[in-house]
């Protein structure tokens, strides 16, 4: 008697002592979603929608993914703050193909739903919770990690916008990304012209101005006057441009925005409708 209750008293102690391992969490791959873009996504950033909605299975099951877990749902499963952002990215992206695929043919994100549904009225299950793309982009992203970059990855099928990546994020990669996105934008004329007295800017840029509002010696060492907007982007900027852009008189100008579908130029059903 006296021996089974001292064994059991062992057994205890080490069950508290000693827990046992809980297995670890399966971190969140973003491989489906890889699949379609090196599939439907060209080096310009434009996607073959007519393509891909005839072959939407990998994509839909990306989005069935998503739909079950979020950093939000399920933190144990991303590893750093990057990998979350990386989710949260590739989330944004993989939706608005989803949305347009579900819409194909159309002209335009805008032809969706009117005044602007598609980005803040329609909503998508993400981590179990019906969100919108304004939310993700506007409630989750920009607030929580405080990242200007991401202005420079978000696509929302516009020509206007960035070009959509041909490849998912991952967490481990997302800061070399971050700065290379960056860099294409201010080597695209598309994106960032300067001419003589004036620096003319993306709208987005406009839109998302007091992201970019931080300046450090680094970007202006000379102490001048220079919009903080302007000095945002100096050392991104090609070095033969980075004194015309410290000049104080310098204006900025923003472009106007083109709605039309970043869409691979082949033939639309659009153009063959009677």
């Amino acid at each position: 008697m006296h021996k089974h209750v001292k064994t059991n008293f062992i057994i205890i102690i080490a069950y508290f002592c000693f827990p046992s391992q809980v297995p670890a969490q399966t971190p969140f791959h973003h491989s489906t979603l890889d699949t379609v873009l090196v599939s439907y996504v060209n080096d310009a950033g434009l996607v073959d929608y007519a393509s891909l909605q005839k072959d939407r299975t990998t994509l839909d099951s990306y989005i069935d993914s998503i739909g079950s877990v979020s950093p939000q749902s399920h933190p144990e499963r991303f590893a750093s703050s990057a990998h979350q952002l990386a989710y949260w990215i590739n989330a944004y992206n993989a939706l608005v193909l989803r949305g347009i695929i579900d819409a194909y043919p159309i002209e335009s994100v805008k032809d969706i739903k009117l005044f602007n549904g598609f980005f803040n009225r329609q909503t998508w299950n993400v981590g179990g919770r019906l969100l919108t793309l304004d939310e993700i982009e506007n409630d989750i992203i920009r607030p929580q990690f405080n990242e200007p970059r991401i202005h420079f990855v978000l696509n929302c099928g516009a020509k206007s916008c960035p070009p959509l990546e041909n490849r998912a994020f991952t967490g481990t990669s997302l800061e070399d990304r971050l700065e290379k996105a960056l860099m294409r934008f201010t080597a695209s004329e598309d994106f960032f012209n300067l001419q003589e007295d004036q620096l003319i800017l993306s709208k987005i840029i406009d839109w998302y101005r007091s992201d970019f509002h931080h300046q450090t010696p680094s970007n202006n060492p000379q102490k001048t006057a220079i919009d903080p907007l302007i000095a945002y982007f100096i050392p991104y900027a090609a070095p033969s441009m980075r004194d015309l852009l410290r000049h104080p008189t310098l204006n900025v100008e923003f472009m106007d925005y083109d709605w039309s579908l970043n869409e691979q130029q082949t033939s639309s059903p659009l153009d063959t409708k009677p």
